[in-house]
């Protein structure tokens, strides 16, 4: 999945829920999974998010990422 398929997806969700799961096997080609980088790739996946007026919440670090409209 490429990045503007990523935020068409979230985007779509979101006009019709409150949050949008996305899980590693989506996120790892746009964000791909470094232990000894983690930090660096949750500061990009923030980012990503608040670029687009959305919070997203890092669950089990790599493996999901719930992303709400910011707000809610």
């Amino acid at each position: 999945m490429c990045l503007d398929a990523l935020k068409k997806r979230i985007k779509e969700r979101l006009r019709s829920k409150n949050s949008c799961t996305i899980f590693e096997h989506d996120l790892a080609p746009i964000w791909p999974r470094d232990e000894r980088d983690q930090v660096k790739r949750e500061k990009e996946i923030h980012a990503f998010a608040a670029t687009h007026g959305w919070i997203a919440t890092i669950l089990d670090p790599g493996i999901r990422v719930t992303f709400r409209n910011v707000g809610i």
